[in-house]
């Protein structure tokens, strides 16, 4: 199974900085059910159904990565963002089912980068 890393919102940027890979960050809150079941669906996923190893799963606190949801304008929550080599990459949009985020997941991962990030 994927793990699923957590990271106060002001930290993510500096842990990213130096990072060569991908990582998939859930921005999102305790609250929002959303967010929780966006948690629970990439908990249950495996690396492999991912897109294959080098991904790191982030769950960032949005109440504290303001600054983030701003900047990447994120409209809803969860937002969830593949960040590749520590730059925003691309934004995952789909249905919180196992089998449609991880083939949305796959997709953007090999896709072209986001204009709009």
């Amino acid at each position: 199974m994927a793990h699923l890393e957590t990271m106060d919102g002001r930290d993510v940027l500096p842990e990213l900085d130096g990072w060569a890979g991908d990582a998939l960050l859930i921005l999102g809150t305790a609250t929002c059910g959303a967010c929780r079941r966006a948690r629970q669906v990439l908990s249950v996923l495996s690396v492999e159904q991912l897109g294959g190893p080098n991904l790191r799963v982030i769950d960032v606190d949005a109440v504290h990565a303001m600054g983030l949801v701003h900047d990447w304008e994120i409209d809803h929550l969860p937002g969830l963002v593949l960040v590749r080599d520590g730059e925003p990459w691309a934004k995952v949009s789909a249905r919180l089912e196992p089998g449609v985020l991880a083939a949305a997941i796959r997709a953007v991962r090999r896709g072209a980068a986001d204009p709009d990030l």
